[in-house]
């Protein structure tokens, strides 16, 4: 077998690994997430998964590079091309059930950053990510005419913390507070638009 063919192997094991890591997070949370909810996602051995990550918190940190590395795929795609379509994936309308179960595990993950300094360093890097992304789009957005002038770090900020915070609350709360949310961000993106 070739070093290329291995390679392979080893990345396609551990794009396996880290779906089923997605599937056992949405349907499970971090509470009661175990070793054994994802061996039950993955299409191989239990072993395997002892093989690559020592313990759950071990593949959950490199659960979180994964998913940086897959939201800086979308948003570098032709899907996210300005400020509004940043805010139209972030926060819909309406959040499906895969997408809520998901959310819930995504929060109770974001709470270890607050004690444990491998979390807190993929959340910054996951931060930092969104918020280079919106700085830019805002930046684009300038440059075309389709928002004023603004100060462009300060409306990253208030923007990022406003999905952050819509997130928070849809996931430790009974109220749906996406569709208000995202109203609210479309009247104050309508206020900055270049043409009024």
């Amino acid at each position: 077998m070739s070093a290329d063919t291995s390679s392979d192997d080893c990345e396609d094991t551990r794009e396996a690994i880290m779906k089923a890591t997605y599937r056992a997070l949405r349907d499970n949370g971090t509470a009661d997430l175990t070793i054994q909810n994802i061996a039950d996602e993955f299409e191989k051995s239990k072993s395997l998964l002892y093989y690559h990550y020592e313990t759950k918190d071990d593949l959950l940190v490199e659960f979180l590079g994964w998913l940086i590395d897959r939201n800086a795929e979308f948003l570098d795609s032709d899907d996210v091309e300005t400020t509004v379509e940043f805010v139209e994936a972030m926060i819909p309308p309406e959040v499906d059930e895969e997408r809520a179960g998901f959310r819930a595990a995504f929060v109770q993950m974001r709470a270890e950053a607050a004690s444990d300094p491998d979390y807190r360093e993929q959340f910054t890097l996951y931060d930092r990510l969104f918020r280079e992304t919106l700085v830019e789009l805002i930046e684009r957005d300038i440059e075309a005419g389709r928002l004023r002038a603004v100060d462009v770090d300060a409306l990253a900020d208030v923007l990022l913390s406003t999905i952050d915070g819509a997130m928070l609350r849809y996931a430790t709360t009974d109220d749906d507070v996406m569709p208000t949310t995202r109203e609210g961000v479309d009247r104050l993106l309508a206020s900055l638009r270049g043409d009024e």
